[in-house]
């Protein structure tokens, strides 16, 4: 799965770092996530379940705004926190029945992502949804000056295992699974300096002076048909 205390392409990352990630990449997209919210039918459903849950921050937040029962899981223990919503184990093996399944920056971590959704269909309710709130397409990396930062950002998560096409192919994966998209888009930031650490953890060897980079985040929802 993607949650992880060290990278094997790039520099070694603690728990406290990839923490400082998730942060920052929770407040960056906090302004899609309530729009993501208002789309979702959260007075109607009665479980959530969510894969790659990490240090539970997505959990967190949709606790406040349904009385639906939520359960995270994640594969890393060191993420979890102290709470007996958030469980530890491999969302990926073992889905969970639910009304509604949702993600972030998940899908990466998933090596057959449709045989995995059929499973995940299975389990969820006659009308079950699943809403991926962020997944980058990392095939959309743009920078400036051009480097090949992301092509080297692309090859380090390649090396680790993860794939970096998922975000581009959400809509194939959830049609050939057996759901109907209801809602989607993507956002794209501005030109900015990178978070170094981030880099870090997936590129060997960086320049001292990175240049601007522009993320995709692809986000959407679907209902089992």
């Amino acid at each position: 799965m993607r949650k992880r205390t060290q990278s094997s392409a790039g520099i070694p990352c603690s728990s406290n770092q990839l923490k400082e990630i998730y942060e920052r990449q929770f407040t960056e997209l906090s302004l899609l996530r309530r729009y993501i919210y208002s789309v979702l039918p959260l007075r109607q459903i009665s479980t959530v379940f969510e894969p790659g849950c990490g240090t539970g921050l997505l959990g967190r937040e949709l606790k406040t705004l349904t009385d639906a029962v939520y359960t995270g899981m994640d594969i890393n223990r060191e993420l979890l926190p102290n709470d007996t919503n958030f469980v530890h184990g491999d969302a990926v093996g073992n889905p969970c029945p639910a009304d509604l399944y949702i993600s972030s920056f998940f899908f990466s971590s998933v090596n057959n992502p449709v045989k995995w959704l059929k499973k995940v269909r299975k389990k969820l309710s006659p009308k079950g949804l699943f809403a991926v709130f962020a997944e980058y397409d990392y095939t959309r990396i743009q920078e400036s000056p051009e480097i090949g930062l992301a092509d080297m950002v692309r090859e380090g998560l390649k090396r680790e295992g993860l794939n970096t096409t998922s975000g581009s192919r959400l809509d194939y994966f959830f049609k050939k699974a057996g759901f109907t998209k209801l809602a989607g888009g993507e956002v794209t930031t501005g030109m900015q300096k990178p978070d170094r650490t981030f880099i870090e953890m997936h590129v060997n060897s960086i320049p001292d002076e990175l240049p601007l980079v522009s993320w995709c985040v692809v986000w959407g929802v679907w209902r089992r048909s």
